[in-house]
């Protein structure tokens, strides 16, 4: 994982594991199928946009952990 996405990926779950809960996950794609990901925080509403490959890095990261935080991921 890129020191980057990383860094991301940590900012996103220490946010949402500090406060026990999970981010609502939105997904956005443009018809060439390029898409970005929004994880919003339910109680404060902050947002953090990933794009394919830091939520793909941010599912991987959330399953490694196992706590009960972070996020779920989108249904295939």
């Amino acid at each position: 994982m890129a020191s980057e996405q990383h860094s991301l990926v940590e900012t996103i779950l220490s946010h949402l594991c500090g406060k026990g809960i999970y981010g609502d996950v939105t997904e956005w794609c443009e018809m060439r199928h390029d898409c970005v990901y929004v994880v919003t925080c339910p109680e404060c509403n902050d947002t953090f946009t990933l794009v394919e490959d830091e939520y793909e890095a941010l599912v991987r990261r959330s399953e490694e952990v196992g706590l009960a935080c972070g996020i779920r991921p989108l249904p295939v």
